[in-house]
């Protein structure tokens, strides 16, 4: 007869259960996301190829990855805790309001921007994958190397709009209005800010990094809105910035809500939005003393 688990190794399996729980949830909803932006893309490549109805179509791609996502953080912030506690300050309704305007006219044009290079450089597969979780499998391990690339070119950037104070003053300036960010204020931005810091680097990525399906760029594109807002949301917890491999938490490479959270007040540091490959390489990274919640 085997032993039975002793309370010990039954907490341990309760918090594994607990992550991989979380996990599945968490990157169901993100794939949700990307199905539909590409059922979106695949109806107008099939009916109608004009450019402003191919513009409407990603335009509204972009604002359903967008909402979808901060009404998820808006979800998680019901029951989560945020860092510093009722001593953090919050955007006013009227700060939120041009938000919302900003991300009309400035952002979603930007990303649409991104998403039309991302189609531009990357076509569909000569041998199509015979399932969706034969694609999502391929995915994985492309968007660790596209997101590689990207944070790259980002803190490069990044670091460059702190370094020079003109660059400073009239461009990035807008995104530190906000000590504490919010999920909405992640779109607190520019739009030369935007192509700096967002639009050039995942141009770069997708020039120089593997080629992804329709699909799977729709994939990246739906982790890079949830982690750059999970990064902004301000919330206590210990999400990580590469949710599609969970293995890879259990590294020191993937950053938290935590650590750019800290940038906002402290801005000489944490500059990388993926990993803290590039700030621990460059004598920038910055580990926070917030951490409080527990893990998933």
């Amino acid at each position: 007869m085997l032993p039975l688990p002793t309370c010990m190794q039954w907490d341990n399996m309760r918090w594994l259960l607990r992550k991989i729980k979380f996990y599945l949830f968490i990157n169901s909803f993100i794939c949700s996301i990307a199905a539909a932006t590409a059922c979106i893309a695949a109806c107008v490549e099939t009916s109608d190829n004009r450019t402003e109805t191919v513009f409407a179509a990603r335009y509204i791609g972009v604002a359903i990855r967008i909402f979808a996502v901060l009404g998820w953080f808006h979800w998680i912030s019901s029951f989560k805790e945020v860092i510093y506690g009722p001593k953090r300050s919050a955007p006013t309704t009227a700060e939120n309001v041009a938000i919302l305007v900003r991300i009309f006219l400035v952002v979603i044009p930007t990303e649409v921007v991104s998403a039309s290079v991302g189609v531009a450089l990357n076509a569909p597969p000569e041998t199509p994958y015979w399932s969706y979780l034969e694609e999502y499998v391929y995915f994985i391990p492309k968007s660790l190397a596209l997101e590689v690339i990207f944070d790259f070119f980002h803190y490069g950037m990044h670091w460059v709009c702190h370094q020079i104070p003109t660059l400073y003053k009239h461009v990035h300036k807008r995104h530190h209005l906000h000590l504490h960010p919010t999920p909405l204020s992640t779109y607190e931005q520019d739009g030369v800010d935007l192509v700096l810091t967002n639009v050039l680097p995942m141009v770069l990525a997708f020039s120089l990094g593997p080629r992804v399906s329709p699909l799977q760029l729709q994939l990246v594109l739906a982790y890079k809105t949830y982690v750059e807002i999970a990064g902004h949301s301000g919330l206590d917890i210990k999400g990580f910035s590469f949710p599609q491999m969970p293995l890879l938490s259990l590294s020191s490479a993937c950053l938290r809500v935590h650590d750019h959270d800290l940038h906002h007040t402290h801005p000489a540091y944490n500059f990388a939005k993926r990993f803290s490959l590039w700030d621990k390489l460059f004598g920038t990274f910055k580990a926070p003393k917030t951490v409080t919640a527990a893990a998933y």
